[in-house]
């Protein structure tokens, strides 16, 4: 969106600190105080980075190298500060996914049957994780209950599955794609990246394949880690099998 707010005005003064609230004080006190407490800076780096380094002329091609040193600090100081806010931020946003993965997976572990479970995983799963579908893929239909293709199960063809993810991965990130419309259907077209998770349900059951499509082509992406998309592999697959096992 652009504002329409004119450009501010840099010679404008400052905003004063609240600690300062109205007090003038003279250059004369600031030394002072400096002078009786020497190690004011060493306590508070981060004012380095908004002082304007004093300038000497030496003549000639003399180099000023004190203020070329505190020039460097107080980039070094905007390095860090740039880094320590990522990592902050990182940090955040590995949380909230966190929290995420953790409320769907109860949501698995309470469902009241099979049929729950499945429309948990394509109804309210692509809200929990603020994408834009799920599918849930199985690569023969002659173990599952009765009416699973009814309730949304995509059947697919023995092997299927080997074509879309690499043998031993448990989970395959695509990003900058075009949806897969054999797996997510009329809905295909509003994938432009992908998760797909892989689910081994036992040796009497066919592989399945739980796919997470998002609308960005950055929504999933290949150096994103899966440490917490495996997890939810992991209880999805076990809360699957615990269905098709128990006794009519």
């Amino acid at each position: 969106m652009t504002s329409s707010t004119p450009p501010a005005d840099k010679s404008a003064a400052k905003p004063k600190s609240k600690a300062l609230s109205g007090t003038v004080i003279s250059p004369e006190t600031v030394a002072a105080f400096l002078e009786q407490n020497p190690d004011f800076l060493n306590d508070r780096p981060e004012l380095l980075a908004i002082l304007t380094p004093p300038e000497q002329d030496h003549g000639g091609t003399v180099l000023d190298m004190q203020k070329f040193m505190l020039e460097r600090l107080q980039g070094e100081l905007t390095r860090f500060q740039t880094r320590e806010q990522n990592m902050l931020d990182a940090a955040k946003a590995n949380a909230d996914v966190q929290a995420r993965v953790l409320k769907a997976a109860k949501a698995l572990l309470d469902a009241k049957s099979f049929e729950d479970l499945i429309k948990i995983v394509l109804k309210k799963l692509p809200r929990m994780f603020d994408i834009s579908t799920a599918a849930l893929c199985i690569e023969s239909g002659d173990h599952l209950p009765a009416g699973a293709a009814e309730i949304g199960i995509i059947v697919v063809e023995p092997g299927a599955l080997d074509t879309l993810m690499e043998s031993g991965r448990t989970v395959a990130l695509r990003a900058d794609i075009e949806g897969d419309k054999a797996i997510f259907g009329s809905r295909a077209s509003k994938v432009k990246s992908a998760a797909l998770l892989r689910l081994d349900l036992g040796s009497k059951v066919p592989n399945g394949l739980l796919a997470l499509g998002a609308k960005s082509p950055t929504g999933f992406d290949p150096r994103q880690g899966t440490g917490l998309l495996a997890f939810f592999s992991y209880v999805l697959q076990r809360t699957i099998q615990r269905w098709l096992t128990q006794d009519p």
